[in-house]
Formats: structure tokens, C-alpha cells, sequence
């Protein structure tokens, strides 16, 4: 006899307004079906037969989290308060949100990729130092860093420590931007999501659209996923 599922069309998805319901109908169903609801090995999931239930990433299964009943009792009215940051070579996109909706946006673009299409910082670790045009590349991909981390400081300082940074960046970037001065205003305690999506050049609409596929869940069946 196959494992039951949630009577539903799958794959689906549904705004994080609805995860609430969407995990009581689970446990009810557990309970009709005299079931377990477990937790996925990556925690990003909830398994009920063959339904895998997916909260939106901005209500993310904590690592304290030991059920679904765990869950949906700890689980926030809305989501809180978070900033988004996306890079690539010569550009940063950044914002913060709360509640679900945007508070700042802020975009920096900058001339640092050569004519082959690398950015110039990875050249001169591979090729040396250019002749043309390295100067301004090399001080323009120093300022989007520095022009980043201040703007985070600003957002710290406005609307205090987020709960969660939601980014999207090359790692070297990534680890650039770590490195710079000023350092971004980043604890130890501060969570620090990678947003699984591989995403375009960032610029404000890109971002805002990133944003809203976090603040959706998805149920699927596993031999579908």
C-alpha cells in the first residue's frame, strides 16, 4: 500500500500568510492517519508519507526545532526583520524588509570587469597586473565593497540587528566583502542564509523578486522532488 500524501496538486506552492494552516492541516492528517511528521536531513522540510512540506525560507526550521508541533507553536506572526544582499562583479543590490515588506533599497553599480569578461581583482590573481585600466577597476571594486558594508552600517543603525541575511554572491566576493573596510556589521550570532536560486545581475526589481520567492513554501511529493 502506498505511503499517504496531503490530498493536494504537486508541486504547489503557497504565500507564507498561509504556512500556518498549511502545517495544521499537516498535523492533522498525521493525527487521522496515526502518523509521524519528521524532519528532513537538510532541516529544510517537513515529511508526511510521501509529502514533503517546505516552509517559505523566511520562517526557516531553527536548529532547536524538534517537531512540527515545535514549529508551528514558535512560529512568528510575520516575518521579521531582514536585510537582502546580492553581488556580482560590479554590482551590489541590497534592501531590507520587515513584516514582508520592503523598508530601503539600494543598488551600486561599477566598472571592474575587463573587456574578456573577468572581474579584475580575479585577473591579477591569475594574470598579473594590466596595463590598462586596472587602477580605476581595482578602486572601483574596492569602493562598491566599502560603499556596501556602509550602507549595511546605516541600515544597522536605523532599524537594528535583523534576524536574518538573506545573500546571493560568488565566493570569493563573498569573502571580499568579509575582508573590506569597513566590515560589514555581521556577529557571530546573526544568521547568514545563501539564497538557493541562481539569480541574473542584481538590481532592484531582481532583488525584490528573490525576496518574494522566500516568502513562499512549497509542498511536493518526494519521488517528485
Amino acid at each position: 500500500m502506498p505511503s499517504p500524501s496531503l490530498p493536494r496538486h504537486s508541486p504547489t506552492t503557497f504565500p507564507w500568510e498561509d504556512c500556518e494552516e498549511i502545517c495544521e492541516e499537516t498535523l492533522a492528517e498525521a493525527r487521522a492517519l496515526g502518523l509521524t511528521v519528521t524532519c528532513s536531513e537538510d532541516r529544510r522540510a517537513f515529511i508526511l508519507g510521501e509529502s514533503r512540506i517546505e516552509p517559505p525560507l523566511v520562517f526557516p526550521i531553527g536548529p532547536l526545532c524538534t517537531s512540527l508541533d515545535h514549529f508551528v507553536e514558535n512560529l512568528p506572526v510575520e516575518p521579521g526583520l531582514h536585510v537582502v544582499l546580492l553581488m556580482q562583479a560590479g554590482a551590489s543590490s541590497l534592501a531590507v524588509f520587515e513584516g514582508g515588506e520592503v523598508l530601503r533599497t539600494k543598488t551600486f553599480k561599477r566598472y571592474v570587469v575587463r573587456g574578456s569578461g573577468r572581474a579584475q581583482p580575479t585577473h591579477l590573481n591569475a594574470k598579473g597586473k594590466s596595463r590598462y585600466g586596472s587602477r580605476l577597476r581595482l578602486q572601483n571594486a574596492r569602493a562598491i565593497l566599502e560603499e556596501t558594508n556602509e550602507k549595511l552600517h546605516d541600515w544597522w543603525s536605523e532599524f537594528g540587528t535583523p534576524e536574518t541575511v538573506f545573500y546571493n554572491a560568488p565566493v570569493r566576493l563573498w569573502a571580499d566583502l568579509r575582508s573590506a573596510k569597513p566590515v560589514p556589521p555581521f556577529t557571530e550570532s546573526l544568521s547568514l542564509v545563501r539564497i538557493p536560486l541562481d539569480l541574473p545581475k542584481p538590481t532592484t526589481d531582481v532583488l525584490l523578486r528573490a525576496y518574494r520567492s522566500l516568502c513562499y513554501g512549497r509542498i511536493s511529493t518526494i519521488d517528485a522532488s
